[in-house]
């Protein structure tokens, strides 16, 4: 599946959409890259995108971490 459409679907979830305010017609205009809509949006891209470029989940974590600026 197109990493766009794993976003998608995954915030497609009617409480999901509700908890962060995605209204169904920007749903369809999410994209995986940059700019982001919201933090959401940017945490699950950077899942999804890193995921499917192998990287493993300590390196993962790290970039999230750089996402919310956790030291």
């Amino acid at each position: 599946m197109e990493r766009d459409k794993i976003l998608q679907e995954i915030l497609s979830d009617p409480e999901i959409m509700e908890k962060y305010n995605i209204k169904k017609s920007e749903l369809k205009t999410l994209k995986s890259g940059p700019p982001y809509y919201n933090k959401i949006v940017e945490v699950l891209s950077v899942i999804i995108n890193d995921n499917d470029n192998h990287m493993n989940s300590s390196q993962i974590y790290k970039k999230i971490k750089n996402v919310h600026n956790i030291s």
